[in-house]
């Protein structure tokens, strides 16, 4: 006899590049669907929707919202779509859709909410994100899950006001088949770039965003650049174009610094550097960038700000966050070390502790726990 589907909707703002993004895409792809009845929706659609689209058994709708004050209309389409389709629970990423699947679910319906950033400084950020907190605070104490893919996350919320006796940590999972080295990548992009066996590559994937550290990380970058000639930054990501003024201003324009921009190709990127960074001042959960990075024998210098301490352990050079001087005496370890001796010790970390594979089981577990919950 076959036994009925759980109706499960996952929904999340845009389906564009980042973090929370690609973890939501490898959830939609690798979720048992003899199990889960899977439908996605997303706000404003994305670069990545055309990849939803093309997934077998998978149900896509774009809610096409027209901006931040589209309110009251998208709110009515959103519960119209929720009514039809009528999901046993909904798996919601991002405080925007986090609010907004809380308002427009049904009675019946369950619902967990997906957070993903610990730490914010909010005074950076437009007003409407600010009540977005507020709301997300409002109702926490409503919701039947909260799944984070951090420790660090949890306690920033609880710390802030929000009922996080419901809250259970989900560590991102890294596709480790599409994240390891390539030693052709590595080649072209260094002959590329003119990069000689003798230079090193250091290199921070991240959106162009306050959180993620991009000014220390320049003036770090500069004083490296004026002491040691045969180094090399890339930064892989775009974002806040003044934020990106302001650093070229730093950089003085130094063409060994190389803004590369939007990558849709960053495992083979990773492949040509040598150490990767991650210098957030705040505002992250798990990185994924660090986690990527070790995946593919990268070492990693990273600041003390969300799990990315438990990410490295014992492989990584940790250092204080907001502050130049000990990001870049971390720094400096690491291109005097001998670091490429534990170079599969990196990657072997990743594959053990943050497996897509464990990933999607936890998170289908928590599904069913929350079904099952009277």
């Amino acid at each position: 006899m076959d036994v009925k589907k759980i109706k499960l909707h996952l929904a999340i703002r845009s389906l564009n590049i980042g973090g929370a993004e690609r973890q939501f895409i490898t959830l939609v792809k690798n979720i048992d669907k003899n199990r889960f009845d899977i439908t996605v929706s997303s706000m404003y659609g994305g670069v990545q929707e055309e990849l939803i689209k093309t997934l077998e058994n998978v149900r896509y709708y774009n809610l096409n919202k027209k901006g931040r004050y589209d309110i009251v209309e998208f709110y009515t389409k959103y519960k119209k779509l929720l009514k039809e389709i009528s999901p046993d629970v909904i798996y919601s990423f991002k405080e925007e859709m986090n609010v907004f699947s809380f308002l427009c679910k049904s009675k019946h319906t369950k619902i967990i909410w997906g957070f993903r950033a610990s730490n914010m400084d909010l005074k950076k950020y437009a007003k409407a994100s600010q009540i977005l907190f507020w709301l997300q605070k409002f109702f926490s104490s409503n919701v039947d899950m909260i799944i984070s893919n951090s420790n660090a996350s949890i306690e920033y919320h609880k710390n802030n006001g929000y009922l996080m006796n419901k809250a259970i940590v989900i560590p991102n999972g890294i596709d480790t088949d599409k994240f390891k080295r390539n030693e052709l990548h590595r080649e072209e992009f260094r002959k590329k770039y003119n990069l000689k066996s003798t230079d090193i590559a250091v290199g921070i994937v991240a959106r162009i965003d306050f959180m993620k550290g991009y000014l220390i990380f320049s003036q770090v970058a500069k004083n490296i650049l004026d002491k040691y000639q045969n180094i090399y930054f890339f930064s892989i990501g775009s974002g806040d174009k003044n934020l990106k003024n302001e650093c070229q201003n730093i950089l003085e324009k130094n063409p060994r610094f190389i803004w590369l921009g939007h990558q849709t190709n960053v495992e083979e990127i990773y492949s040509a550097l040598d150490i990767s960074s991650s210098p957030s001042s705040f505002g992250e959960g798990f990185s994924n960038s660090i986690a990527e990075a070790m995946s593919c024998n990268l070492p990693c210098v990273v600041t003390e700000v969300g799990d990315s301490a438990l990410i490295v352990g014992k492989y990584g050079v940790l250092t204080k966050a907001d502050n130049v001087k000990d990001f870049q005496n971390g720094l400096e370890w690491l291109i005097k070390s001998s670091y490429e001796d534990s170079s599969t010790k990196y990657r072997q970390r990743i594959v053990e502790n943050f497996s897509i594979a464990t990933m999607v089981a936890n998170t289908q577990q928590a599904i069913v726990e929350v079904i099952n919950e009277k």
